[in-house]
């Protein structure tokens, strides 16, 4: 009976101090430093961050296509002829006929002389889309980091859920153990120690889930970080956070990426009704051409040289459509843009709610941490002095443990809430250092 009451004791002591780390649930600077450099690597390398960056890359190619147009083309045609059939009187020459083939070539130079800037619009047309598609990359580039995070957040959340069901667990097993003894010295009814080993089984069903839930969130981590080490604590969140409303929303409002490709969007529609307005102009080009005719029997050549001029007088009713449908589209990537900032305003508010509310929270949550821990400690010194039910100290560690998962999970929310933050005033790309990416291709747009 004292070896019992010994290894009791033991536990509740050795187990405290592990469910009072359990508070240090943030990472080292020097660990938050780590892994920071790791997720940005990552991410870089990250199937879905390559393929953004393709898709950018594209749009800058249908620029240089759409460029080349202002530029110089030359062309080089050759064609051979041979009679099939001729009349004459003469059998021999008519054989000297059909075996007779000539080969003509012309090679044509040809520039644009001006098309009154339907190709310069054109230009930026096709610019502002990539200026849209790179926008796009930034905000799927930046929820890809959200993901990354979260996935880092459940697997430190689970691994201090597991540790602390672990240690739970032990300490539902020492009070069993004591109920037990009692029960068989006649000093309980047998109904506690049913209580007890049902409360056991729970203890132990949750260390399962955990440990089950630990393993899911190490793998989805692993997808996003294979070579970190899983992630144990919950990252910081020491960066600047703008907690005024107005600003706040401004900020959203101009440098939110999505919110940014919608801008752009617009901008590339309102040039393509301009372009369709501008193809009722003429276009006009220099052409100099050489022909050379039959030059297996002949050195003779002709050189031209002259101006085209191309002027799509009518085609109906085809270009009116075309220009109203353009409208339309403006009107409607207008209507999508509006949207989506009442959308945006609507969450921003949201999350600043979360955020002046969530400091005032996790010190709720704490506090009944601490005073769950006291009752706890109070009720097992009880137990030596006074008449002090097993049970009601069974009841004091699931109240214990239910604490340690609020303060946890809510702890998660909190940190999430402000990584969120980032996202939607257009910061987190920037906090994780992956905006340059995107700068390249347009900094070279800027250069042509």
């Amino acid at each position: 009976m004292q070896k019992l009451l010994k290894i009791f004791l033991l536990a509740f002591f050795s187990l405290v101090l592990t469910s009072e780390d359990l508070l240090e649930t943030s990472m080292t600077e020097e660990d938050y430093a780590n892994f920071k450099v790791n997720l940005i690597k990552s991410i870089k390398n990250h199937p879905e961050a390559l393929l953004q960056n393709s898709l950018v890359s594209q749009k800058v190619y249908d620029v240089e296509i759409v460029k080349s147009r202002l530029k110089p083309q030359l062309y080089f045609l050759s064609s051979s002829k041979s009679p099939l059939d001729s009349e004459t009187y003469s059998f021999f020459q008519s054989i000297q006929q059909k075996q007779h083939s000539t080969i003509d070539q012309t090679m044509v130079l040809q520039g644009m002389l001006t098309d009154f800037g339907q190709t310069k619009n054109l230009v930026l047309q096709e610019k502002n889309n990539v200026s849209s598609t790179s926008a796009i990359s930034q905000s799927e580039k930046s929820k890809l980091v959200l993901r990354a995070l979260d996935a880092c957040m459940d697997s430190a959340v689970y691994f201090l859920l597991y540790e602390a069901t672990k240690a739970s667990f032990l300490r539902h097993e020492e009070i069993s153990n004591l109920i037990k003894v009692r029960v068989d010295a006649g000093r309980a009814p047998g109904r506690e120690l049913s209580r007890s080993n049902a409360r056991l089984s729970e203890a132990k069903a949750k260390e399962i889930a955990m440990s089950s839930k630990l393993a899911e969130a190490q793998a989805r981590f692993k997808s996003f970080l294979p070579s970190q080490e899983v992630c144990r604590k919950l990252p910081q969140t020491n960066f600047f956070i703008e907690m005024d409303a107005e600003k706040a929303l401004f900020q959203a409002k101009n440098k939110n990426d999505e919110m940014r490709a919608y801008s752009f969007k617009i901008e590339s529609l309102q040039n393509q009704v301009t372009s369709i307005k501008r193809s009722k102009l003429p276009t006009i080009s220099a052409q100099l051409r050489a022909d050379k005719y039959d030059i297996s029997n002949t050195e003779d050549y002709e050189l031209f040289g002259g101006v085209n001029l191309n002027w799509d007088l009518y085609q109906g009713n085809r270009r009116r459509m075309q220009e109203n449908k353009a409208k339309e589209e403006v009107r409607a990537a207008s209507y999508e843009q509006d949207a989506f900032g009442r959308e945006l305003e609507s969450i921003v508010s949201s999350n600043l709610a979360e955020l002046k509310n969530g400091q005032a929270k996790l010190e709720a949550f704490e506090e009944a941490y601490y005073a769950n821990l006291e009752s706890r400690s109070q009720l097992k010194a009880q137990f030596f002095s006074a008449n002090v039910s097993l049970l009601d100290l069974l009841q004091s560690e699931r109240d214990f443990l239910e604490s340690i998962e609020a303060l946890i999970f809510n702890s998660k929310e909190v940190i999430m809430t402000k990584y969120i933050h980032l996202h939607y005033l257009g910061e987190l790309i920037i906090e994780f250092s992956l905006d340059n990416e995107s700068d390249t291709d347009l900094n070279y747009l800027d250069q042509k």
